[in-house]
């Protein structure tokens, strides 16, 4: 069975062959209302409450927000949901859909410290969270989590897939990443991230949502990458990762046995050594 919906700013599509409809309409109602807490874009999401209120409780945004510790710790602040500011300056101040030009503004540096006590969430200084570079992927694994109860499938929620077990009809997942370009999988996950298509003009130049946290500015040098990981939310992170800062993305990278393929802004493309077993 399939199911093609939009959420979260992008399509999804579900593909679990032995699932029912029902476990398939629980499957989009999980999405949805994910959606409806994580989005920065709604002003009553626990998102947005906490950075409007620097405290909230909520077991889902602290859950997120452990993961997205974890990894900016991993990746030595290449990754960090704490760019919030930083991305509203940039010109990303409402959903991309509702998005034009925007005039130019200067970086914004706030990042505030996050602090989880259980359920509790509180921020402590300036600055706002965004949870654009690992929210998806978090909640395509739990969707590839309930769905894979009845059985093979494969979560797709706009380029941040998750599959399990083998589908009915073949050997492995084959997932098209971009550019021609496939890869086969039979367990984990497989995230793309680009600064080509979440842009828009910005003054005289063009601006994308992916942050350099060093900067506080669109991140410069790649233009697309893609991350098989054990996980969504791993590869979500670590594909933005890498665009915003390679070096000190690529240890974590390893360290994680991820492998990844990525384009400079020259065109060419670069791969890590396990990467190849991948490409169909």
């Amino acid at each position: 069975m399939e199911r093609e919906f939009r959420a979260m700013g992008t399509e999804w599509w579900l593909r679990a062959d032995r699932a029912s409809m029902a476990l398939m309409d629980r499957a989009q109602g999980l999405v949805e209302m994910i959606e409806s807490r994580l989005s920065r874009f709604r002003p009553a999401s626990a998102l947005s409450r906490l950075n409007r209120d620097r405290c909230v409780e909520d077991e889902m945004l602290s859950a997120v927000l452990l993961a997205a510790e974890d990894v900016r710790v991993r990746t030595s602040g290449a990754f960090d949901a704490r760019v919030g500011s930083a991305v509203v300056a940039a010109g990303y101040d409402r959903s991309f859909e509702d998005l034009g030009a925007t005039d130019a503004a200067p970086s914004d540096p706030r990042r505030p410290e996050v602090v989880v006590a259980g359920a509790s969430v509180r921020l402590v200084g300036e600055g706002a969270l965004d949870l654009g570079g690992i929210a998806k992927g978090w909640t395509v694994d739990r969707v590839a989590d309930l769905l894979s109860a009845s059985g093979p499938c494969l979560v797709d929620g706009g380029g941040d897939i998750a599959v399990r077990g083998r589908p009915r009809d073949a050997s492995e997942w084959a997932i098209g990443i971009g550019d021609e370009q496939t890869v086969g999988l039979e367990h984990g996950a497989v995230a793309t991230s680009s600064t080509l298509h979440r842009c828009w003009r910005a003054g005289n130049g063009v601006a994308h949502h992916i942050i350099d946290p060093e900067t506080g500015r669109p991140a410069a040098g790649l233009t697309n990458t893609v991350v098989i990981a054990r996980a969504a939310y791993l590869a979500d992170a670590l594909a933005t990762a890498l665009i915003a800062d390679m070096q000190r993305a690529l240890p974590a990278l390893r360290e994680a046995g991820a492998e990844a393929l990525v384009q400079h802004s020259d065109g060419r493309w670069e791969m890590t050594a396990g990467m190849g077993r991948f490409l169909r």
